[in-house]
């Protein structure tokens, strides 16, 4: 009898555990920014898009890129089970553009079918070396309407960046909330941001206004549409940056 109730207890904390597994991937993932510009110095700004399929045999993956200001462009890659792709500066080897960009949607061909996919947005040709920044692919089906960043710092050699994308086929309104480490507000907007878009403030402290400061919090929130909000933590003296992805635990 014993071992029978252990190993319900067991199965049971299995189900458990899978239940609160991390999971991004999904049948459509949405990548809020990739990219290829010049920077300053004659460097220039790529992102490499890494794909994996975890377990379904033969995927096509449909990549979809909305660059600002022109047409979406699409194209598909094949990944073999268990296998990954690596589309190396991405929106000129893929997407046969030199200077955009603009939001990435990646879909399964597969019904029900998970997408893993990341991007890494860097900039080469800096005398100093190369710097860049992990941008994590969040299933659409995990968006939500609010997305919360936290202990966010303008000090200490930091700047901040924000920005939120739209990953859906109407324009949207967001409304951009931003508050000290005990709550108290410091600014607060809306922006529409356009179908299939992204709106990005840099620099935001000098940009509105604000005091420099740690622990600030930026939430973005919508009515009932789901958005990726993200912030990104920039180093002034070397441009390493870290890159936040924004929760929602409030929805």
């Amino acid at each position: 009898m014993r071992r029978v109730v252990l190993a319900v207890g067991l199965v049971v904390l299995a189900a458990a555990y899978d239940a609160q597994a991390l999971r991004l991937g999904d049948e459509r993932v949405v990548i809020p920014v990739i990219g290829r510009f010049p920077g300053a110095g004659g460097t220039q700004w790529r992102t490499d898009v890494f794909l994996c399929n975890a377990y379904s045999p033969g995927v096509t993956f449909t990549l979809r890129f909305y660059p600002s200001g022109l047409a979406m462009v699409e194209r598909t890659v094949t990944v073999g089970q268990y296998s990954n792709a690596v589309l190396t500066d991405v929106v000129l080897n893929t997407f046969g553009l030199a200077n955009a960009g603009g939001m990435l949607e990646v879909l399964s061909s597969i019904p029900g079918g998970s997408v893993d996919a990341r991007a890494r947005i860097y900039n080469s040709g800096n005398p100093a070396g190369q710097f860049g920044q992990n941008v994590p692919g969040v299933g659409y089906n995990y968006l939500n309407r609010q997305a919360l960043l936290y202990g966010l710092s303008g000090i200490g050699g930091n700047r901040l960046n924000i920005g939120v994308a739209n990953p859906n086929n109407t324009a949207v309104d967001v409304t951009i909330s931003i508050r000290d480490k005990d709550g108290a507000s410091l600014h607060g907007r809306t922006v529409n941001v356009p179908a299939h878009g992204y709106v990005q403030y840099n620099d935001i402290f000098p940009a509105f206004g604000i005091a420099p400061q740690e622990g600030v919090t930026v939430q973005f929130n919508t009515f009932d549409t789901k958005v990726y909000g993200y912030a990104s933590e920039v180093r002034n003296d070397t441009g390493d940056a870290v890159f936040i992805v924004g929760l929602s635990p409030n929805a």
